[in-house]
């Protein structure tokens, strides 16, 4: 991998490491960039496991929209993650005692609520745990000012003190104010890519494939190192081979290409010239990304597309596009997005490759909500929910009826975001229960449970908390999975 971008990841990892190993230290402030935003979250999450650690790690990404400041997600995922940790420390049998959250905190706001959930959590954590460390990475800000603030309003809280923060900010450096303000309390660390670097990696590395000799093959034909000539023919001890060999070798060859065509092989993937022309496609699409030129990038990827449909490689085609949709999301271009995959949905409907079209209608629903269309997202998800199941890609249907009532809930539709959590619920009652605690159904039924509980049905909220259990557990608690007899109860409960 690139230096550009392995030096800002180990900057990362080394100030984690200080942080836990300097406990008085209450805040990190991380600023990076989004495309290795994960992979910086990933170097975070690993120091949870240090040997000197003494707080649980909570990881909180919800975004902060200009109507909704996300607050009240986060309340919700601070007691499911509260939950998973006194669970998991159960389980290990270390002598650690995790109590569970008590009844659900009230406050006039949103950000009020979350901070005596927090503090709730706080009280909850036995000896030797000492404190939380909460990681607040937002995957979008839209209104920078209202974060800083507030979360200056709970870093100062007194009674939050046992709380360590790590703040993951995109690009700009929003909280560096509560950093300052911290003084020597806090640690910052600058994880931001410099494009200018990378550029000059990629183009060194796109530089050096295009100097590839012919013949080249290996890392030399994707720009690494290697000779600039192709190497010449070794001499060998063993006599040339006869006309006969030479021609039983090329009819084997022969034969093994036409049985790969037969096995629906395309023929464009035994030949070098069309994968070179496609690697050479989207290196120039990652390059311009780099360089922030995403609509050179698109265009990169579109004659990616054309290549591939061109050369029969239809489904490849399909998913050239869905890379191309997901530079038009990291251009904060959502519209353009959402329709460059319903362009891949409708290509995959027409190569029948029924597991992409769930995979892009998914996507779909993303530009939507991205672009604040969060009706029209809801539906995109649903009928991704549909399709997934149809094809018993259980995990992938369970993620999007989630997702559908997610956003359902956020539009105070209760009685059809209710149906779009019971069908993921339902989904993941069918699986095996291997897959159970993999999958968001019992986040799902979690969900819905709090939607009768607000709804005064206490009972069916009780019956899901247990169903998530057993989901979680793997099907070693006592709770009656879900069956299709209860759909139409359910629903009327709302």
């Amino acid at each position: 991998m690139f230096k550009s971008i392995t030096d800002p990841l180990v900057r990362v990892a080394e100030a984690i490491q200080t942080f836990i190993a300097e406990p008085e230290l209450r805040m990190l402030h991380v600023t990076t960039s989004d495309p290795i935003r994960i992979s910086a979250l990933e170097h975070i999450a690993a120091a949870e496991h240090h040997q000197e650690n003494l707080c649980p790690f909570v990881f909180l990404e919800a975004p902060t929209e200009a109507t909704d400041d996300g607050w009240e997600i986060r309340s919700e995922e601070l007691r499911a993650d509260l939950d998973e940790i006194a669970e998991l420390h159960e389980k290990a049998g270390e002598g650690v005692t995790v109590r569970a959250m008590p009844g659900e905190s009230c406050a006039p706001s949103a950000l009020g609520r979350f901070g005596l959930e927090l503090r709730a959590a706080l009280g909850c954590l036995g000896a030797p745990l000492t404190g939380l460390v909460v990681v607040l990475s937002p995957v979008w800000v839209r209104d920078a000012k209202q974060w800083m603030e507030d979360v200056a309003a709970l870093v100062e809280r007194r009674e939050l003190a046992r709380v360590r923060w790590v703040i993951v900010d995109l690009d700009e450096p929003i909280c560096a104010p509560v950093a300052e303000k911290l003084g020597k309390a806090a640690l910052v660390v600058d994880a931001r890519l410099d494009t200018g670097e990378v550029q000059r990696d990629v183009e060194a590395m796109l530089s050096a494939a295009a100097s590839a000799p012919p013949g080249a093959d290996g890392m030399r034909i994707a720009g690494m190192a290697g000779p600039d000539e192709a190497p010449p023919t070794h001499k060998v001890r063993t006599p040339p081979l006869t006309p006969q060999q030479a021609r039983v070798i090329a009819e084997g060859r022969e034969k093994a290409r036409a049985e790969a065509i037969e096995k629906g092989t395309p023929e464009a993937l035994l030949r070098p010239e069309p994968m070179r022309d496609l690697r050479g496609f989207v290196m120039g699409a990652a390059g311009a990304m780099i360089k922030g030129d995403a609509s050179r990038a698109v265009a990169f990827m579109r004659e990616a597309k054309a290549l591939c449909r061109t050369a029969g490689l239809g489904k490849l085609a399909v998913m050239m596009g869905l890379v191309m949709g997901g530079f038009a999301m990291q251009a904060r271009a959502p519209d353009t997005a959402a329709a460059i995959f319903r362009e891949a949905r409708a290509e995959a409907d027409a190569a029948e490759l029924p597991a992409l079209s769930a995979q892009a209608q998914l996507a779909v629903g993303s530009g939507l909500l991205a672009a604040g269309k969060a009706s029209e997202a809801a539906l995109a998800f649903a009928e991704a929910g549909q399709l997934a199941a149809a094809q018993g890609e259980r995990m992938f249907a369970i993620e999007a009826y989630r997702m559908a009532g997610q956003v359902l809930v956020s539009q105070q539709d209760f009685e059809h975001a209710a149906g779009a959590f019971w069908r993921a619920v339902q989904i993941a009652s069918d699986g095996e229960p291997e897959e159970w605690r993999l999958s968001s159904g019992p986040e799902a039924a979690r969900a819905l449970g709090r939607i009768f509980r607000e709804h005064g049905s206490a009972d069916r909220a009780d019956w899901l908390e247990r169903v998530a259990v057993e989901m979680e557990t793997m099907g070693e608690s006592e709770a009656d999975m879900p069956s299709m007899e209860t759909t139409d109860a359910c629903r009327d409960a709302v």
